[in-house]
């Protein structure tokens, strides 16, 4: 029994396949035929219909960018491929790139297709330092020029920041707050525009200067005045210190401290301290009736005679402390007398006498009879007159420039006397007379120089080099008088 229903099932399975098999062959023949039939009518190549195609700046290709059409395939079916070998998407400028596209029955196309980099991103405007957003810090009276607060940069220029354009000017001189709009432009035409507040406030504050640092010492007694040591300057307003403490000048017992504030109307402070001493460093000052005097040869002198005062700044009258100076008049010249004291704090003062000591001749002959009176006299006198302001040049004779001889030759020549042309010769061209016995016309003479005598202790000469001819006193200062014959 069993063996039976075994056979018939075998029996019902092989039928079964046999009829699946006759099933499957004839559809999978027309499956066949399909395939290879179409493959062998697709023989038409795909469509590269993209002439120029554009890439921004730094971009890569991409080859999807490229319109491809087929007879048969849809786009995303097609392979495309391109020879970027030629192409900086880093640089500016239309290119030639090789594009090839093949369909899925391999038929294949290649075109050159100009590729263009072309820059369409406007330049980043943005501000610079801590600033942040759209406002902006500037000090005030602080530069104009933006370019010290924004910057523009382009991803293909660079830096633009000198190109940025402003529908207005910043003002750094007035506080507050500005808005103005600014545009910067690459060389592409790429635009951008940002409205920015530009807040203008003072944040600096003002600036002492201790003129002579922090620590100044000051005369005993004097006039403190504080602007001598301090000064403070603003860079915007007008500002006057406020100073805490004062100065006593005539407390020399220790370190006076002054605090100096000064603060701006925006609120800005400063503070220094200033560091006063008071001492005494002021000299004693000596006052004399004369400034030189003049004495002969041998004459006794007294200089006390000429101290009139020594006073000090802070001990007073001094004049009891002055060292006397001596001079010897024992033998001519010019010589100078100092005068000297000092006060309790080792101050020193000084002032200074000139003595000229005129040498006294000995042996001089006078001769001639002294009571007659010099006939030249008042033509002489007044042509000297004449030239007074003349300058004074060695061996001239006049008549606009003179030495001392020429000076008396000229003024002689006048009144009708010849007379030679040096001091020495002078001398022997007339009688020899005391000059306490002199007459206006008369020639002063002592070694070296002469000169003519006006009457009352004076008289005309032409002194020296850089000098002019001029009246001077002191007529008992040349050794003889000489009146020409």
């Amino acid at each position: 029994m069993d063996r039976n229903i075994k056979m018939r099932l075998n029996k019902i399975i092989q039928e079964r396949v046999i009829k699946r098999k006759a099933m499957f062959i004839p559809i999978a023949g027309v499956a066949t035929f399909m395939l290879v039939g179409y493959a062998a009518v697709d023989k038409e190549k795909p469509v590269i219909t993209s002439d120029q195609i554009e890439v921004p700046y730094g971009e890569v290709f991409d080859v999807d960018a490229v319109d491809v059409t087929d007879n048969h395939d849809s786009r995303d079916q097609i392979t495309v491929k391109a020879n970027t070998d030629s192409l900086d998407v880093n640089q500016l400028g239309t290119y030639n790139v090789d594009v090839t596209a093949t369909d899925q029955y391999s038929n294949e196309t290649t075109k050159t297709v100009k590729v263009k980099v072309v820059d369409q991103v406007g330049p980043k405007i943005e501000t610079l330092g801590s600033n942040q957003g759209y406002v902006v810090s500037v000090p005030v009276n602080g530069s104009k020029d933006l370019a010290s607060y924004v910057k523009a940069t382009d991803n293909v220029d660079g830096d633009v920041t000198p190109f940025i354009e402003a529908d207005k000017e910043l003002n750094t001189s007035a506080l507050g707050t500005q808005t103005i709009t600014l545009k910067a432009t690459d060389t592409s035409g790429n635009e951008t525009e940002k409205t920015v507040e530009f807040a203008v406030a003072d944040t600096e504050a003002p600036v002492i200067n201790l003129t002579n640092g922090e620590n100044v010492t000051i005369n005993y007694g004097s006039t403190f005045d504080l602007n001598q040591y301090v000064q403070v300057t603003d860079n915007f307003d007008t500002v006057s210190p406020v100073v805490e403490g004062s100065v006593d000048t005539k407390k020399d017992d220790g370190v006076q401290t002054l605090t100096i504030t000064a603060k701006d109307n925006s609120g800005n402070e400063s503070k220094a301290q200033l560091n006063v001493t008071v001492k005494d460093t002021e000299a004693p000052q000596i006052s004399l009736s004369k400034s030189s005097v003049t004495v002969n040869a041998g004459d006794s002198l007294d200089l006390a005679s000429y101290l009139a005062s020594a006073t000090d700044n802070k001990d007073g009258d001094l004049k009891s402390k002055v060292n006397i100076p001596t001079v010897k008049t024992s033998k001519a010249g010019s010589y100078t007398a100092t005068y000297t004291v000092s006060d309790a704090a080792g101050n020193q003062g000084s002032a200074s006498l000139t003595v000229k000591v005129n040498a006294v001749s000995k042996g001089i002959a006078f001769s001639g009879n002294v009571s007659s009176s010099n006939r030249y006299g008042s033509t002489v006198v007044a042509a000297a007159y004449s030239r007074l302001g003349c300058p004074y040049v060695y061996g001239a004779s006049g008549s606009n420039s003179f030495d001392c001889s020429g000076l008396v030759m000229w003024c002689y020549g006048k009144a009708g006397k010849s007379l030679p042309h040096s001091s020495g010769a002078q001398k022997g061209s007339g009688s020899v007379i005391p000059v306490s016995q002199a007459q206006p016309g008369d020639i002063l003479w002592r070694p070296g120089h002469v000169a003519i005598y006006i009457g009352g202790g004076k008289y005309i000469h032409a002194p020296t080099t850089g000098d002019v001819v001029k009246i001077a006193s002191g007529a008992s200062g040349f050794s003889c008088a000489i009146r020409p014959n």
